[in-house]
């Protein structure tokens, strides 16, 4: 089963999608509510799949997803932003973001994103 990691700094998102992938009998393994906690959680968890918000205090998504990316370039993210950027949207697509949720979505494009996710072979 996928592990899963939800990363947002609004606690009400966290829990409900935490609430919703529960529900559809997926694995959250960590939640985090900031970039240096994001970062912490990632380290000691190591998730399949992470849900990345890109609005967050200490440390902004995007600065996390290059943390990341540099320390595994085959982990899964999906991206949860309410910014439009194009600038912003060819960043994390360079750095390898499987998805995006642009807010408010769906929960139903919650699931493709997944499935999509579960298809993807990394190469290591």
């Amino acid at each position: 089963m996928t592990r899963m990691m939800i990363v947002d700094a609004s606690k009400e998102s966290r829990l409900l999608m935490k609430n919703f992938l529960l529900a559809h009998n997926h694995n959250v393994i960590a939640e985090a509510s900031d970039g240096i906690e994001a970062i912490e959680k990632y380290n000691s968890e190591k998730p399949d799949l992470i849900f990345l918000d890109l609005a967050m205090s200490k440390l902004d998504g995007l600065s996390v997803l290059r943390k990341i990316r540099f320390q595994d370039h085959t982990s899964k993210i999906i991206v949860i932003t309410g910014n439009d950027d194009i600038k912003i949207f060819e960043e994390c697509t360079r750095l390898g973001v499987l998805a995006f949720l642009t807010k408010p979505f769906d929960f139903t494009d919650v699931l493709s994103a997944i499935s999509f996710s579960n298809e993807m072979t990394v190469v290591k």
